[in-house]
Parts: structure tokens; C-alpha cells; sequence
């Protein structure tokens, strides 16, 4: 008899809950975000999904001996990803049935349909036809999709049982880079969570809103870029920074003080303000302090390449 793979009642939370995928499902979720967090981190993003379900119960040995055989043969074929291995719920998607199914994410230039066509190859060289089931969907939105892919605070999720020896994630080639597709270790992407976390609570502890009048349109004579980029280059970053944030609606964070202009009159014409953001955006793209770095990203959700 094959033995059970799932927790039929995990529990809700313990007196410790440390990151683990089994111990309670509060242990799964506090997992299942940083998990998601180093994804998003990570310089690839996927843009298919590929489904391989076992249509049979398998021996845990089995299972990974399966795996080991798919992963190097998918690597072999060039394929770039990131695996969760799940419990596969019954037909009405109510209760847990002992089969397991791989979700795979990838970076691949390849269509749907060659995808399908390859890991349905890579299947047939070690499980007969009809024992398993191979889809594929494209992603159009990582940021939303990852917190499926984790399962994160899905209740209709069913943890594995301890000490079965079967990780809940697997990689696939390469898959840890920089966004320019350069090579990188998960540890590196872990320590730059820490950077960013450390940096969080520093910015939110200096945020001040300024208030500025309100945009208004009409006609304006076009920007002096000579005058305006001479204003700049008196600036600091941190000073610059500012001027950025405050005109997106952010708040300050650098202690420094906008100038009446700013406040007051630049947003009576929109083609300069939009001219004075590119400029200071230009300018701060090759700054070297790390809290404008992380700024971005917290505040206008955007990564300095």
C-alpha cells in the first residue's frame, strides 16, 4: 500500500511557527512569502506555465526518482524554470486524492504548443501513456500569478507530511539571475531582502507629505532644458530625489525642503513638470545611494537598471 502523502489536518499555527512548508499552514504561509519575495526579486521573468499531473498514485520514492529524470532531461532541452510540486484535490476540487502535479514555471521563446510537445516528450522516456497529463498556459501577470504559484494563505492547499524527503520547489537550468540575465546565487537574492527590509524601515521613519498645488493644463512656453539642466547640477541626489517624489504624490524622505517653485508653480504646466521628471529621473539612474535605490522601488514600484 502506498503511503499517504498529505496532511489530511494540518494544523493552523504552533507556539513557534518558523518557515516551513509542513509544520502548520501558518508555517507554510510565512514560507510561501518568502518564497514568492525571491521570485519577484529574481531577474527572470516567466512567461508560461507548464502543468504536469500523475493520473497515478507513486511511491514517494518514485516521485522523486521521476523528477530527477524530468528535471535533467527539461534542463538538457534548454529549459529555464522553477517547479512546486502540489496534491493534486479530487475531480469536484474538494478533497485531496494521494496524486501529486508539478507546476513549472519558464522563461522560454518557445510557443505553447512546442512547450506541451516537449515535456510531453521528456514524460514518455520513463512513464507509459496515460499516466500523466501535460498542459500549458502563458502568464501575463508574474506579479499576480506568484502568489498562486506559492499557494500563498490557500486554504484549499494540503501540505505534505513531515519527513517525507520531497522539497516543495525545484530549479531547472539557470534560473537565479540579474534582470540582464547575468548569473546569480538565491543566497545573493536573499541578502538584497535584507538590504531592502532594513532600508523599508529606515525610509518610513523619515516620510514627510509635502503638499503641492494642484496639476492644471493649459498653454506654456516649451522647457529651457540649458536653465533647467543647470538647476539640476546644483542638487544633490537626496535633494533631487525629493523633487521626484513629491511631484508623484510620494512622500519626502531626505529631510530636504522643495522650493516655492516647485510647489507652487511648476504644476500649472504639465510639459515641464514631465520634462523636470525626466531629467531628474536621467540623473538619478546613476546615483550611488542605496536608499534612492530601494526609494524606487518601494514608493514607485520601479527597479534603477
Amino acid at each position: 500500500m502506498i503511503e499517504r502523502l498529505y496532511q489530511e489536518h494540518p494544523r493552523e499555527q504552533t507556539k513557534w511557527n518558523p518557515r516551513s512548508y509542513t509544520v502548520s499552514r501558518r508555517s507554510y504561509d510565512l514560507a510561501a512569502k518568502r518564497e514568492a519575495m525571491v521570485l519577484l526579486l529574481n531577474g527572470r521573468v516567466p512567461n508560461y506555465v507548464i502543468t504536469l499531473k500523475y493520473l497515478v498514485e507513486m511511491p514517494v520514492s518514485q516521485i522523486k526518482k521521476l523528477w530527477s529524470l524530468h528535471s535533467r532531461r527539461l534542463r538538457l532541452a534548454g529549459i529555464t524554470g522553477r517547479a512546486a510540486i502540489e496534491i493534486t484535490r479530487d475531480n469536484r476540487r474538494q478533497r485531496p486524492t494521494n496524486r501529486v502535479h508539478y507546476h513549472i514555471v519558464v522563461q522560454d521563446t518557445r510557443t505553447r504548443a512546442e512547450l506541451r510537445k516537449l515535456v510531453k516528450g521528456v514524460c514518455l522516456c520513463a512513464m507509459p501513456p496515460g499516466s500523466f497529463q501535460v498542459h500549458c498556459k502563458p502568464i501575463d501577470d508574474w506579479k499576480n500569478f506568484v502568489w498562486y504559484f506559492v499557494k500563498y494563505r490557500m486554504r484549499s492547499n494540503y501540505p505534505f507530511r513531515s519527513r517525507l524527503g520531497l522539497s516543495k520547489f525545484y530549479t531547472i537550468g539557470g534560473w537565479w539571475a540579474n534582470r540582464d540575465g547575468t548569473p546569480r546565487t538565491r543566497e545573493s537574492i536573499e541578502e538584497e531582502m535584507k538590504r531592502y527590509a532594513i532600508a523599508r524601515l529606515r525610509l518610513k521613519r523619515s516620510e514627510e507629505f509635502i503638499e503641492i498645488d494642484p496639476a492644471r493644463g493649459g498653454w506654456e512656453r516649451p522647457t529651457d532644458h540649458d536653465k533647467l539642466q543647470a538647476e539640476l547640477d546644483k542638487q544633490t541626489d537626496e535633494t533631487l530625489y525629493d523633487w521626484f517624489s513629491v511631484l508623484q504624490g510620494q512622500p519626502a524622505l531626505f529631510q530636504t525642503q522643495p522650493p516655492r517653485w516647485l510647489r507652487k508653480t511648476i504644476r500649472r504646466e504639465l510639459m515641464k513638470t514631465e520634462d523636470l521628471l525626466d531629467a531628474i529621473y536621467l540623473r538619478l539612474r546613476n546615483t550611488r545611494n542605496p536608499l534612492i535605490i530601494f526609494a524606487f522601488e518601494i514608493y514607485h514600484d520601479h527597479k534603477i537598471e
